[in-house]
């Protein structure tokens, strides 16, 4: 009987301090929604959502808007941007200061030394990683296709 009373007295107060959220404001509700929205996406190869976003919020630096319009020349038949792609995919972050070892853009001696070993290993360290740059430079959403071409597109600047 104690105990049943108890627990009476618990719900009627959870009831009227409006614990359970069924009282809860519609501007209450709408703040909680926001609180429990996600707050990124997650893309998986092979989905359409990866290049376009980078492309969409890229912010260019000089650096990189000089390479731009030199790469507007030379692939102007090509349907893959990878001047675009190589600013918005953050390849020009670590390529054009040469940061954790990569070789920046224009070096040519840095380059020589890699195209010594062939293409077709450089596209595999691309794709794959090598020393401090991830796999396909930590995006995984580009596809194997773009990695080689942003390749291309660096042996070219140098």
């Amino acid at each position: 009987m104690i105990v049943k009373g108890m627990i009476s007295g618990l719900v009627a107060l959870c009831v009227l301090t409006g614990a359970t959220g069924a009282f809860a404001q519609e501007d209450e509700r709408e703040a909680m929604a926001k609180r429990l929205a996600p707050v990124g996406k997650l893309c998986l190869q092979g989905q359409e959502c990866g290049t376009a976003v980078l492309l969409a919020a890229a912010d260019v630096a000089d650096v990189e808007e000089e390479a731009v319009a030199s790469e507007a020349d030379a692939n102007a038949n090509s349907s893959i941007d990878t001047a675009a792609l190589y600013s918005g995919a953050g390849c020009a972050v670590c390529h054009a200061n040469g940061i954790a070892g990569a070789p920046k853009m224009g070096d040519s001696a840095a380059w020589t030394a890699r195209l010594a070993k062939g293409t077709d290993a450089l596209y595999a360290s691309a794709i794959n990683g090598i020393g401090a740059m991830p796999a396909k430079g930590g995006r995984p959403n580009l596809s194997e296709e773009e990695v080689m071409a942003l390749v291309d597109y660096m042996i070219a600047e140098e």
